[in-house]
């Protein structure tokens, strides 16, 4: 997990410079302006806002691809933990039952995130 690749795109806004001149006069516009919670309109040269000053933006979807499976994952984890504890803790009849299914999903889960070989 520590060696996520991130591809950085030219950013067409700031026009790779990382400051904003697209308003009036080279002046920055109103979306850097609100962007930087400032007030008024006569603003040079604030950092833009989706490249965060460095001329070079990550796409959107580029960022949600690499966030959804972990956020995937512990939705789907955290729950099932939850319902084998409740299990147990009430003494259900069928607590077998639902501790084999979840493990089953959970070692599925912590076998992807711990193999040799996965991609992220």
């Amino acid at each position: 997990m520590t060696d996520v690749k991130s591809n950085l795109y030219p950013c067409a806004h700031c026009r790779e410079s990382g400051t904003c001149r697209n308003g009036e006069n080279e002046h920055s516009c109103n979306f850097c302006i609100k962007h930087n919670e400032l007030r008024g309109k006569e603003h040079i040269g604030l950092a833009f806002g989706i490249c965060g000053g460095l001329g070079r933006a990550e796409p959107v979807t580029e960022r949600m691809n690499k966030r959804i499976t972990p956020i995937l994952s512990i939705v789907i984890v955290l729950p099932l933990l939850a319902m084998v504890c409740w299990a147990m803790v009430v003494k259900s009849d069928f607590f077998s039952e639902l501790l084999a299914f979840a493990s089953a999903i959970i070692g599925t889960v912590i076998g992807f995130y711990f193999s040799a070989n996965n991609r992220f």
